[in-house]
């Protein structure tokens, strides 16, 4: 989450905007060089990257034809920001439509002499308007002789004094507002030629221009590929599985952000008053400017940053819970645990060191501007993706306590709301929670979506109630959620995972305007596509003569042994898909069974595969039912078996059921190429409610990539159609 103050679940839940332009303003007393420096500029930088402004020509072409500058400095000064206003409103309207990065050189301020303060000219419009303010500070001496030797405007003749109380003041102001409005403000003294000085802005142009959200956003997701390649690189074994952890309020009851401001202050902070971060977030919401806004304020504290990250990370203490899971991850190479913190990176680094956890836990986060990261909800959420996609296709379990953590919770294969003492816990969160939940569940399914409860201490009141919210015990070994944390894949186990072809096909599954007849052809579907796009590579194929269009033979290709298969229909969620595979294996039989007791010994005589079409693998006792009846008959002791089911529960696949034992055994092994794994605990399918709840759910599952050796004796395979997605399990016994 983020630490520092309550989260509204409307600014997490906010739709997007367009992406604000980069507007850089080039700031600076008159005489400073920044018309100068703007026509160095027009000629460095690539047009098709900047567009470059003098704020008062801007102006003068808005005065209309035959007037300018002369007619704008006769205007009251009420209507002279009008003017200013709608220039730089053009401006930025300018590079909204084009893309371009705008520079535009402007005043602040103007403080004739004699006066005894300045006159601000600088308007609300450009407080919304510039990203980026680059303040060109010169030695008043230099200012002075530069205004003197001014052979194209008529300068005022001021003291050095003067100029110098001007620049001061001018760059305070500017520089308050700017961290106040959460823009970049950069003052560069100079007292090198102009053309040095345009070289150097222009290469902070192009700094800023990487600045934005979207290229922030790619900069957190190759922090994620470089995180896992260098996981990957020092282990002995594949990463299955990721377990994705905020840090305040959830690793921890503390929040670092306000211990942090605390001890840079040197004064207790009232627990009514807001830390300068939370004054930001107050004002701001929980946006990308707004966390930049607060790693710039950490950047003020360079001096203090170090021993005051130290002296927090000092008094962290974890919850035991985690602080059990978190060491159990340096015993099983398959599992990552990864920290995504909105708060302070550096924190969390010393308190992972100081716990002895520091070369096996990573951590991705933000703090001092320098770092390059900003981390969001949206940065949460798009490191759970990254995981779960390729090139990772990883499985991952996310951990977190309020409304920013939510994006992240659901885009995981499975979320944990962690719940600590209520006068501590986020208060929004409860609504969010409920807006999720209510979001997903539009079939009254009340289990149909990812997330779970965890409560710190136990003794806690729940979140919500522990229907709608399932509560995990991560204190209890025995907890089957705490089990499978650590579950090693079983070694016969493959899958794939977010095919877009899978994708589309299950769109009309989903659709709740479509049922009947339709919806029964858009499982056939799914069941042709399960049976020709896996079922073949797993079975294999053989060649047979086909009569060739120009009239000769050519060779063709269908199931290894097609003749000898029968497909199994187990009534009733198993039919449309199963006529979905006898499409694609004509030649096969096909039968309808409700019991095991339905597969005959003639059935299966001779034959070479059995496939099953059911709708659903919860603990495997179905599947185990067939395997057992078919096995015991000599005609099947070694035939080849394949299952395929609308759904597959992940804890069947685990060593806590017998399944999962199954696909471990070294003797007699069990091999299995899954799509998609669901969830436990999100929603319950029957025959009867298969439909229904294929519209409605939204499981996730996790990822395998291996081979199986489909040459070994007899094998089962399980093929899974999972709600919108597909699953293909294949199983070796």
């Amino acid at each position: 989450m983020c630490s520092e103050a309550d989260q509204s679940p409307t600014t997490v839940a906010a739709p997007p905007t367009p992406a604000k332009p980069i507007i850089v303003g080039i700031y600076g007393l008159p005489g400073s060089g920044k018309s100068t420096v703007l026509e160095h500029l027009s000629r460095a930088v690539p047009s098709n990257t900047f567009a470059v402004y003098e704020g008062s020509s801007v102006i003068a072409s808005l005065m209309g034809p035959n007037r300018g500058l002369d007619d704008f400095n006769a205007l009251t000064e009420e209507e002279k920001t009008r003017y200013r206003e709608l220039a730089i409103a053009q401006i930025r309207d300018e590079c909204q439509r084009s893309g371009l990065a705008g520079v535009v050189a402007g005043h602040y301020m103007f403080w004739p002499r004699g006066s005894e303060q300045g006159t601000v000219v600088w308007t609300k419009a450009d407080q919304d308007t510039f990203t980026h303010i680059i303040y060109l500070q010169v030695a008043a001496e230099t200012l002075c002789r530069h205004r003197q030797r001014d052979q194209v405007r008529q300068r005022e003749t001021v003291t050095p004094g003067h100029l110098h109380k001007w620049q001061e003041e001018e760059m305070r102001q500017l520089e308050t507002l700017a961290k106040n409005s959460g823009i970049h403000f950069e003052g560069l003294k100079y007292d090198t030629p102009v053309e040095h000085l345009a070289s150097e802005i222009s290469h902070k142009l192009h700094e800023f221009r990487t600045e934005s959200e979207h290229c922030n956003h790619i900069r957190v997701l190759a922090a994620v590929d470089e995180m896992v390649a260098n996981v990957t690189a020092c282990r002995n074994t594949r990463v299955t599985t990721a377990l994705v952890f905020d840090a305040d309020k959830t690793l921890t009851a503390k929040d670092t952000g306000r211990d942090f401001w605390e001890r840079q202050s040197s004064r207790p902070i009232g627990k009514d008053e807001l830390t300068p971060a939370e004054k930001i977030f107050r004002e701001h919401g929980y946006s990308y400017e707004a966390f930049r806004q607060v790693a710039m304020l950490y950047s003020d504290t360079h001096r203090d940053f170090e021993r005051v990250c130290h002296d927090v990370a000092k008094e962290i203490t974890l919850y035991p819970e985690f602080l059990s899971i978190l060491r159990r991850v340096r015993k099983h190479e398959h599992v990552m645990a990864v920290v995504v913190t909105c708060g302070l990176r550096r924190v969390w680094e010393l308190v992972m060191e100081k716990e002895d956890l520091g070369r096996h836990i990573e951590i991705i986060g933000g703090g001092d501007i320098r770092e390059k990261l900003i981390i969001t909800a949206k940065s949460k959420e798009g490191v759970a993706n990254r995981l779960r996609s390729p090139p990772h296709n990883l499985r991952v379990v996310a951990f977190g306590d309020g409304p920013l953590d939510l994006p992240m919770l659901r885009a995981a294969d499975e979320g944990v709301v962690v719940v600590g003492e209520e006068l501590t816990r986020s208060k929004s969160m409860e609504d969010a929670l409920s807006m999720a939940i209510e979001h997903v569940n539009t079939n009254d399914a009340p289990h149909s979506h990812n997330l779970r409860q965890t409560l710190l201490p136990y003794t806690v009141t729940p979140r919500l109630d522990t229907v709608r919210l399932p509560v995990v015990d991560l204190s209890d070994p025995t907890d089957p959620f705490n089990q499978s944390l650590f579950d090693g894949p079983p070694s016969n186990l493959l899958h794939t995972s977010n095919r877009p072809s899978a994708r589309v096909l299950m769109t009309p599954t989903r659709d709740a305007n479509i049922s009947g007849p339709a919806l029964r052809e858009a499982h056939r579907r799914i069941g042709w596509y399960l049976a020709t796009e896996l079922i073949t590579s797993l079975i294999g194929l053989e060649e047979y003569s086909i009569p060739h269009v120009q009239g000769h033979a050519t060779t063709g290709h269908r199931l290894l042994r097609e003749q000898d298969t029968t497909i199994v229909a187990l009534m009733r969620g198993g039919e449309p898909m199963a006529f979905g595979v006898n499409e694609a294996f004509p030649l096969a039989m096909f039968l309808h069974a409700k019991t095991p007791e339905d597969v005959k010994p003639y059935h299966i005589s001779n034959q070479h595969t059995i496939i099953l079409v059911d709708s659903v693998v919860n603990n495997g006792k179905t599947v185990l039912e067939f395997r057992e009846r078919i096995r015991a008959m000599d005609e099947g002791r070694d035939i080849h078996l394949v299952v395929v089911a609308g759904v597959v529960q992940v804890e069947a696949t685990g060593t806590g059921h017998e399944l999962g034992r199954l696909l471990r055994k070294d003797s007699n092994p069990v091999a299995s190429a899954v799509l998609y794994l669901a969830v436990p605990g999100r929603v319950e399918i029957t025959a009867d409610t298969l439909d229904p709840a294929l519209c409605s759910s939204d499981a996730r599952l996790w990822f395998l990539d291996s081979g199986v050796d489909t040459d070994e004796g007899g094998y089962l395979v399980v093929v899974v159609l999972l709600e919108w997605e597909l699953t293909l399990v294949l199983r070796c016994c």
